[in-house]
């Protein structure tokens, strides 16, 4: 992942004012910046001023900027003169220099008899940038009818249908977009397996593959492919001779896009060795386990190298209850390929797409927050002359959208941040009590929370103010001071525990105000305290202002994650009640 972005300055419009004094005419004026070039000129001969609005603003990325305002001089019997008024424009000035003005924020500097008046947008969200770059990951999948590739897709991105065999034999349509209205963040190219007596298709895939490489936004390109081959059976042969082909000119096909060989119904595999073993009488664990890796390399992986080679990478997938690990085997192996050869942004839209990997989203919202908002946020210019409300906002955004939960508006809500305000500057909390693995102690709280409940439909009592505007700081503007730093590296880590949680009740379902009051109660009583305690603790003994507070951010954070692999015994712990994702009041 790229190690830090700096913050663009937005600027959505610029007036250049005369004094009423001057004698000079402004004729048109040139702002320079990133090597590009931006001219400003009247719209009306009889305008006094000289303006220009950006729609979408102007996001400046380099720490200075340069206006050129172009004028005529005319004094009393003299011929006109041309003069340029040249402006330069630090970006660390404009942030520390704006100030509301009509509810807008505003930059003013003057040279002579000429101001300049820059209006800055509003903080823009870390995950936006990378969205606007990358808005879905786009995936190809390669396999024949029946493989398996229709349930995988659903367990790997977290939705209940996906369109991938409902077409008649031979008749997929490669250049088809599947886009899911139950996750927005991936799209899915089909193409049926390459038969022996059929080169059709394998042309059709490669001239597929050439138009998109060719193309010249992220957006538009394949990021990874997946090759989906069932395991076959002993007499059974893996590869047709159309895939011997496509996997022989991969490289020269694909070039550096990711290919990921997965070899199907993992599941059947082992329960027919098993059988096989216990049949014979010869039943035994640690060589069933040699004979499971011996048939699997000599049946898969030593056909597929013979083919494409030592360096193609691999894995078995399962989409069967106990065999989660196999997707998420394959969902890590598709990113960590996916930021080695293509881009970090790919990279993290893949982790936001996904639905089954909790570390992976972790992960994500620590990589997007680096990247901006998280460094230095004691001392930081990113977020001078905005309120604390506008900072935590922009925060907030950048998480819950790594999240991609379905049907999240209520995660955006002023109801759900005023649940995250509340007990802020709190670490006078109960303790749990018992020894610490935050997924069991969350689900222990979970549990005691419904159990308490008078029904199944009975409302989540969860107090909250009535909305933010009744937390008076955070309409202050942000300062650097160690209560500012606390409670920005507080609201961060208290809103990713929050998210995992949502994750263990509802990675795929919609998010009710009932489900996010349950999570938000059961982090209250599991690991509340000790999170908002040690970062009082942490910023009363050191000002952070470097990236020491978000070291910090960042421990807490690991040291109160749910592990991946104990995510579906967890959810096994709880009994979910029905009514779940029905709205409640607030």
């Amino acid at each position: 992942m790229s190690e830090i972005t700096l913050v663009p300055l937005h600027i959505s419009s610029i007036i250049i004012r005369l004094d009423d004094s001057s004698n000079k005419k402004v004729d048109f004026a040139e702002l320079k910046f990133d090597s590009q070039r931006q001219e400003i000129r009247r719209n009306f001969e009889q305008d006094k001023d000289l303006s220009a609005n950006f729609d979408p603003a102007i996001a400046v990325t380099t720490e200075r900027a340069s206006l050129s305002v172009h004028c005529q001089y005319r004094a009393v019997g003299m011929i006109p003169r041309k003069t340029i008024v040249k402006f330069s424009l630090y970006t660390k000035d404009i942030l520390s220099k704006t100030v509301d003005h009509d509810g807008q924020r505003e930059y003013r500097t003057t040279e002579g008899k000429i101001t300049v008046i820059i209006s800055l947008s509003q903080l823009q969200s870390t995950s936006s940038d990378v969205l606007q770059i990358c808005p879905r990951f786009r995936l190809l999948v390669i396999g024949k009818t029946g493989v398996g590739k229709s349930t995988l897709i659903k367990q790997a991105f977290g939705i209940k249908g996906v369109y991938v065999e409902k077409h008649k034999r031979g008749e997929a349509d490669i250049d088809k977009e599947f886009i899911s209205p139950e996750n927005e963040r991936f799209v899915l190219h089909d193409s049926q397996g390459f038969e022996a007596s059929d080169n059709s298709r394998l042309n059709i895939a490669k001239d597929f593959i050439d138009r998109r490489r060719k193309m010249s936004k992220l957006q538009d390109q394949i990021h990874a492919i997946w090759l989906c081959l069932s395991i076959p059976h002993a007499d059974g042969r893996l590869l047709e001779s159309g895939v011997e082909k496509f996997l022989n000119l991969r490289k020269e096909i694909l070039g550096d896009i990711p290919i990921i060989v997965a070899f199907t119904k993992f599941d059947e595999f082992v329960d027919k060795l098993e059988l096989d073993a216990m049949e014979s009488d010869e039943y035994d664990e640690t060589a069933l386990e040699a004979l499971k890796i011996d048939t699997l390399n000599k049946l898969c992986i030593q056909p597929l190298k013979e083919a494409a080679g030592t360096d193609i990478l691999h894995t078995v997938v399962s989409t069967k209850e106990d065999y989660e690990s196999t997707i998420r085997q394959l969902i890590d192996l598709t990113t960590t390929n996916v930021e080695k050869y293509v881009t970090s942004e790919a990279a993290l839209t893949m982790m936001i797409a996904q639905r089954v990997d909790i570390g992976l989203k972790v992960k994500a919202s620590i990589a997007i927050g680096k990247k901006r908002y998280w460094r230095g946020i004691g001392s930081s210019m990113n977020f001078t002359g905005f309120t604390m409300l506008d900072c935590l906002s922009v925060i907030h955004k950048d998480i819950i959208d790594v999240w991609n939960f379905v049907d999240s508006r209520h995660l955006a809500s002023d109801q759900f941040k005023a649940l995250m305000l509340k007990d802020l500057d709190n670490a006078d909390l109960p303790h749990t009590g018992e020894a610490f693995d935050f997924g069991l102690s969350v689900v222990s709280k979970i549990t005691a929370i419904l159990a308490s409940l008078a029904g199944p439909l009975a409302p989540i009592v969860v107090s909250v103010a009535a909305g933010v505007v009744l937390i008076k700081w955070v309409y202050d503007t942000y300062q650097r001071t160690n209560i500012v730093l606390q409670r920005i590296m507080t609201y961060i880590v208290d809103l990713t525990c929050v998210m995992q949680i949502l994750f263990l009740l509802a990675s795929t379902g919609p998010i009710s105000p009932r489900v996010i009051k349950i999570a938000v109660k059961a982090y209250e009583e599991a690991g509340k305290s000790t999170v908002h305690s040690e970062i009082q603790s942490h910023v009363s003994v050191t000002r952070s202002g470097g990236d020491d507070a978000l070291e910090e951010i960042v421990r807490l954070i690991n040291d109160h994650s749910i592990k991946a692999e104990d995510v579906q015994a967890l959810r096994a712990k709880i009994k979910l009640p029905v009514g779940l994702q029905v709205d409640e009041e607030w």
